[in-house]
């Protein structure tokens, strides 16, 4: 075989069932090999949206995604993808042609130094120079996507070494191996966490995208917080780890988190965070989170023993996988008669959470335009026990849909967390939906995003996939408008799009079918043909322009610090 054939053999023997690529002049003998081999590549329309399609993939999955690209512009546009699936721990395998070996560093055509450049936002690459290493470096960076803390891994392969051949005798080839110090595992420490949420009175357990990630982790996480009655919250990531509806749920906590779930980050005096890197959307200043007058004792565990102190001091370290902290903590569970009772706490936060609710209940009213919680709530509940796969892009939507969509299962909440990808979204939902064609994938995505990646409505056309779109159109960038509005007098600086193009003609166009909604009962029938409607769907919906995502932390601010019309009282 030559070095193409090998790399797709190699991904068949890994039961990759598709790739998501674009072919390029480099590229061309392995997208040969493709076609000779009869592997099944999923052609997007660009190759961000491989990327971001690989991403969706994996989320769903949990296995690792593969794209394709060719040299130069064709790797490069791969770099959005690739530090989206950085930031979030999403195991992605990038395969990428490269000029032959005696042209590298020459500026030869379409040469970029990707290994380079894309050196900060993967978990390693490569740049293969020997056809003899070209197996062993496949093995290692198809393991290294999962291993661990998952990430993006590169292999950057000359176009010379993909036309020419490989030793046969190679397949055998074993990965290289790399050595690493040992972890601070739980069992060590079972007795001091215990101790610690013993003496504490307000308790509120952490669970981070690294939760969702673990395989097997969601069933022991519930069996621990039921185990000990605390009260429980999630990342935006996290979302899945419980039950929507589970009664010791918070909600997801952050900046635009409910007010029961900050209002407990806020005031615990003790927190246990699994799986969570603490980032700036969850704490907001961290000198205040943890200052002297705070009294808060912190328990972080998480797998990756570099995020662990790094934005907050930490009390007790443990470097594990959650599955496997929740599994030891269960094994070495003392007797409830041990915990204090936190009775008035729970409590306290079910108030909180019953006056949220009260408040929620008036945005579930249709009105014209749309409100965008009135819409999420719909497609929720008549989707209720079907357990979709429910995505989204980034911005407001994004926002709403955390907080008004009850996920019902692990891995079934797919959005960009960490770089906040605009145009993450419609890609994505294809990926998703690669992962899972049984199942209904839902996309809430904005006017803005949309049309960042709006190309790939021909990659979903040609796939038929069961992914119903739903575009809010608010004629502008409704985050960045909410901030100019409530921080900068107002000043709606190139936030307006007031020339947003008719987006169910563009889905027509690409023979996706579609429809407006405006109002309550124009969306009742349009979620009715969508769902009704075999493939994909597309509503575009006329959402209120002024609407503001609430609750919200102002920047620097304090968990507790939220704006919440209606609750100034509880704050």
């Amino acid at each position: 075989m030559n070095g193409a054939e090998t790399i797709i053999d190699f991904l068949t023997r890994k039961g990759v069932k598709h790739t998501f690529g674009y072919p390029g002049g480099p590229v061309i003998v392995l997208f040969d090999a493709i076609y000779k081999m009869g592997f099944p590549n999923i052609l997007t329309r660009h190759e961000q949206g491989a990327a971001h399609a690989a991403e969706g993939y994996a989320k769903v999955s949990g296995l690792p995604g593969v794209m394709l690209a060719t040299s130069g512009p064709g790797a490069t546009n791969l770099v959005t993808g690739l530090a989206d699936a950085y930031l979030d721990s999403v195991p992605v395998l990038a395969i990428t042609g490269a000029v032959a070996r005696k042209a590298t560093g020459t500026d030869a055509f379409q040469e970029a130094d990707i290994t380079g450049i894309t050196q900060p936002i993967t978990k390693y690459n490569y740049l293969v120079m020997r056809s003899e290493d070209l197996l062993p470096i496949l093995e290692e960076a198809w393991t290294l996507t999962t291993e661990g803390r998952p990430g993006p891994v590169l292999v950057n392969v000359p176009k010379d070494i993909l036309a020419g051949p490989v030793n046969s005798h190679a397949i055998t080839a074993q990965p290289y191996t790399r050595h690493r110090p040992p972890r601070i595992r739980t069992r060590s420490l079972t007795s001091q966490v215990y101790e610690a949420i013993a003496a504490s009175k307000r308790p509120l357990l952490l669970a981070g995208g690294g939760c969702v990630i673990a395989r097997n982790g969601t069933e022991d996480l519930r069996r621990f917080v039921e185990a000990l009655g605390i009260p429980v919250a999630t990342t935006l990531l996290g979302k899945g780890a419980i039950a929507a509806g589970h009664p010791l749920y918070l909600g997801n906590l952050g900046m635009h988190g409910t007010p029961q779930a900050n209002t407990a980050l806020g005031n615990c005096d003790l927190l246990l965070a699994v799986g969570t890197r603490f980032s700036d959307r969850i704490i907001g200043d961290p000198e205040l989170f943890t200052g002297s007058d705070q009294k808060r004792k912190i328990i972080h565990v998480d797998i990756d023993l570099a995020e662990i102190g790094k934005n907050i001091h930490t009390d007790i370290e443990i470097e594990d996988d959650a599955a496997a902290f929740f599994e030891a903590m269960l094994s070495a569970l003392p007797s409830k008669a041990g915990f204090a009772d936190w009775t008035d706490w729970q409590q306290k936060l079910r108030a909180i959470g019953s006056r949220y609710a009260e408040l929620v209940a008036d945005m579930y009213q249709a009105t014209s335009p749309l409100r965008p919680q009135y819409i999420i709530h719909q497609v929720a509940e008549r989707l209720k026990g079907q357990n979709p796969v429910v995505v989204t892009d980034v911005g407001q939507h994004q926002m709403f849909a955390a907080q008004h969509y009850p996920v019902e299962s692990p891995r079934s909440f797919i959005t960009s967390g960490g770089l906040g990808t605009m145009g993450f979204g419609l890609p994505a939902a294809i990926g998703a939906s690669s992962a899972s064609p049984e199942r209904t994938t839902v996309l809430f995505v904005g006017d803005g995003g949309i049309q960042m990646t709006i190309q790939e409505l021909g990659t979903l056309a040609k796939q038929k996939y069961p992914v119903k779109i739903l575009v809010f159109d608010n004629s502008c960038l409704g985050m960045v408008r909410q901030w100019q509005e409530l921080f900068f007098d107002q000043r709606y600086c190139n936030t307006i799009l007031d020339n947003n193009p008719d987006f169910v003609k563009i889905a027509d166009a690409y023979g996706i079918p579609g429809e407006r909604a405006h109002d309550g009962a124009t969306l009742s029938a349009a979620l009715d043909h969508a769902l009704q409607t075999d493939g994909p769907y597309l509503i575009h919906c006329a959402v209120d322009p002024e609407m503001n995502v609430y609750p919200m932390i102002p920047a620097g601010k304090m968990p507790q610090d939220l704006l919440m019309p209606g609750m100034e009282e509880e704050n």
